[in-house]
């Protein structure tokens, strides 16, 4: 037997009941105004110290407009209907779509129906209107705000699930699991509400307080994603930009140096065939001296541009120094390799940029492959470098493939 507290013993010895837990709308409503209203700043901020970030100011306006929206819902009864019904679910349904247009520019997507969102809240706008003054019914003006809210709900998690690379899949899935979930909280206390048809909102049972505390956790769990989500992309850019040069977007020689390595290795376990072309412009100080750094920089981003057109999506550019370039060329064999860099040496002729001497900006290539020319990244470089040397003595604008040792 359970022993009973002294409180619960009355006078006459006995048993008092205990009372019911109870989840009150009103307070449940204030407490997420509070919460919206804190996230809202604190995206805002983020947003200002990361401002390369696109899409977190329409995260802090969805928890801006949603907390004004719990606010007004909470006043019922203290304010006119029309603004605790009408303007208030509209609020909320806004910030929802608010959230989806975050999403989709963090993940630098269009966002194909931009009127959709204007139409679903002018649509439950009249509807609201509809059943708060010309015929009062409170089950339906709760089944039609939980069947629109439950469709941006299900926009936002279809645009954080789809197409998400390994790195970001853990971040952009546990944001999309909030959305989720509240649309089937959503759908749920629409069902239960034809079902059981409340007479009063701000006591329409446990099922409809649920409903709130399902927004409470969308907000949380929402923003902790968003500012999660920002951590690892802000870590990959870092990243990148570490193994990127910033003027050609071509790997810089940290990459070179990590990438050859594990294509080497996979060579070598696989008896494949890989090559290696390094190529130099020829006498691009004649362009810098005659027309400025800034006219050379442009020439070094064209030459990239137009080399990266030129290869494989296996294959990989990267500026070694300078004017000077690298191209890994995995499954490639020397006379393969030769063939490509004749190609690229085509390519860049025909760029006609002009080299301030009276003739056209062209390229000088040396091409050295594994495993005839070498069984590692250095060798390889030391040859193909050897083999661009002997392709500027003969002349420049031309190609040499190393001479295969004894």
């Amino acid at each position: 037997m359970t022993p009973l507290h002294q409180d619960d013993i009355k006078n006459d010895g006995a048993a008092r009941p205990r009372p019911k837990l109870t989840l009150d709308i009103r307070t449940l409503t204030f407490n997420l105004l509070l919460f919206a209203l804190v996230f809202a700043v604190g995206m805002y901020f983020v947003q200002r110290s990361q401002p390369g970030v696109r899409g977190l100011r329409w995260w802090a306006a969805a928890n801006a407009v949603g907390g004004i929206g719990f606010m007004l819902l909470s006043l019922r009864g203290l304010i006119p209907d029309f603004i605790s019904i009408v303007v208030a679910n509209c609020m909320l349904l806004t910030a929802l779509f608010c959230f989806h247009e975050g999403i989709a520019r963090f993940r630098r997507m269009p966002n194909r129906m931009p009127w959709l969102g204007s139409l679903l809240v002018t649509i439950l706008a009249l509807l609201l209107f509809r059943y708060t003054y010309i015929l009062p019914s409170i089950a339906t003006r709760i089944v039609v705000m939980a069947l629109l809210t439950a469709i941006p709900a299900v926009m936002a998690a279809r645009l954080l699930a789809l197409d998400v690379s390994p790195r970001l899949r853990s971040s952009y899935w546990f944001t999309a699991s909030a959305f989720i979930q509240f649309a089937v909280v959503s759908l749920a206390r629409a069902a239960y509400t034809l079902l059981v048809p409340p007479a009063d909102l701000m006591s329409a049972g446990p099922t409809h307080a649920l409903y709130f505390l399902s927004i409470f956790f969308l907000l949380v769990v929402a923003t902790f994603g968003s500012v999660w989500m920002t951590t690892v992309h802000l870590g990959m850019e870092l990243e990148h930009q570490a193994r990127t040069d910033p003027l050609t977007g071509a790997m810089n020689r940290l990459a070179l140096t990590e990438s050859i390595m594990r294509d080497l290795s996979r060579a070598r376990r696989n008896e494949r065939p890989l090559s290696l072309l390094m190529f130099d412009l020829d006498h691009f100080k004649h362009l810098n001296d005659r027309f400025g750094h800034q006219r050379g920089d442009a020439a070094l981003v064209a030459v990239a541009a137009a080399t990266r057109q030129e290869l494989r999506l296996s294959d990989m550019l990267a500026r070694y120094g300078g004017e000077e370039f690298v191209v890994i060329l995995p499954d490639t064999d020397k006379a393969n390799a030769r063939d490509t860099a004749e190609r690229l040496r085509k390519r860049v002729e025909s760029l006609n940029i002009d080299r301030g001497d009276g003739s056209v900006l062209t390229a000088s290539f040396g091409v050295a492959a594994f495993p005839v020319d070498g069984n590692d990244l250095d060798s390889l470089i030391a040859r193909a470098d050897t083999a661009l040397y002997a392709a500027k003595e003969a002349g420049r604008n031309q190609v040499m493939a190393a001479d295969t040792p004894a």
